[in-house]
């Protein structure tokens, strides 16, 4: 929560001491519906009728959730086409029937402008101490069961670049931290990756882009000799994202949208003893579709749903069974955009 505050308070003190420009602010506010809040198999869902200790405090599986956004941009130079920007954002997730599961994120994005669709952005972001569910703590025995929350930092470097009419691509590289609260800190990451994006906007239509992201995940727990664990979790990773925006000629919504996602990933664990992670691997599917609505000048309500699956392949069945899931969520965001310009 700290960091979250660090970036509120940055963007409204320099907002006050660089002058001349407005900030631009947006409020929005969301309520969900998360059908698989702890992603459990459908074997766990059976088990956890008879062991109420796998549900972690929550009442249920599903849950309602309630989300407040807050993002700002603040130009602090312009001159022509060049500018010198700053943005941030900040949100707070609530599941109502889970104790566990509040979390908060942030992020700052610095961009130096230099024509259309030309620029270079670097950009950091905190995702604070989020809850996954209850697991078996092993180092203690096979029984006790403890919160398993990890906390994200991620930092990217994205260059984009106008190549045709209404064409551009953005590439990027980037550095992801995941940390684990204890006690499961032998699943700490350092995750880089590569990420290609590229983007059409397609006249009386919309826009079509296609990103492809490939990165490692590097496990230290099995060098270290304090960390608890000697096995390997580190893993390869490849993702693809195909995101598709009518945006011209929509009778009522100002924008329609869907988009695909798929991961692909490969742990490199071949520890026998480690059946839960040797030659394991998994599909991570996502499906989104989205209508905005334009309410008024300052206005914006966004209806979106998402469905999600994982299909996970090991030599053993139990873990087949234990590492896939299936999600739906279902999410209503009003947004309202202000200015403040009062210098």
């Amino acid at each position: 929560m700290l960091l979250h505050k660090n970036i509120l308070f940055t963007l409204l003190t320099l907002s006050y001491l660089l002058g001349g420009t407005p900030l631009e602010y947006t409020v929005g506010v969301s309520g969900g519906y998360d059908n698989n809040m702890m992603r459990f198999s459908s074997e766990e869902i059976q088990n956890a009728a008879s062991d109420l200790k796998l549900m972690g405090g929550a009442s249920t599986f599903d849950s309602f959730v309630f989300r407040l956004n807050l993002s700002g941009k603040k130009i602090f130079w312009d001159s022509g086409k060049r500018e010198f920007s700053i943005h941030g954002n900040f949100s707070w997730a609530d599941y109502k029937q889970s104790p566990n599961k509040q979390y908060g994120a942030g992020g700052i994005d610095a961009i130096y402008k230099w024509g259309s669709y030309q620029n270079i952005k670097y950009s950091i972001r905190h995702l604070d101490s989020y809850y996954l569910r209850h697991y078996i703590n092993r180092d203690i025995g096979n029984d006790a069961l403890s919160p398993c929350a990890f906390t994200d930092q991620n930092q990217k470097i994205t260059l984009s670049q106008k190549v045709g009419r209404r064409q551009w691509i953005n590439f990027g590289v980037g550095y992801l931290q995941r940390y684990y609260d204890k006690p499961f800190i032998e699943f700490d990451l350092d995750i880089i990756y590569l990420s290609g994006k590229f983007n059409k906007k397609i006249k009386q239509f919309g826009i079509v882009s296609f990103q492809f992201d490939r990165g490692r995940a590097i496990s230290q727990s099995h060098y270290l000799p304090e960390r608890p664990s000697s096995f390997n979790r580190s893993y390869e990773t490849m993702e693809w994202y195909l995101p598709i925006k009518l945006q011209k000629r929509i009778p009522f919504f100002k924008e329609i949208g869907i988009s695909m996602r798929q991961e692909t990933r490969v742990y490199e664990a071949e520890d026998p003893n480690d059946p839960l992670h040797a030659g394991r691997n998994h599909i991570d599917s996502k499906v989104d579709v989205w209508v905005k609505k334009k309410l008024n000048d300052a206005l914006n309500i966004t209806l979106s749903g998402r469905y999600r699956t994982r299909e996970t392949e090991s030599a053993f069945n139990w873990v087949t069974d234990l590492k896939s899931f299936n999600q739906l969520q279902f999410w209503c965001k009003i947004e309202w955009d202000m200015i403040y310009d009062r210098y």
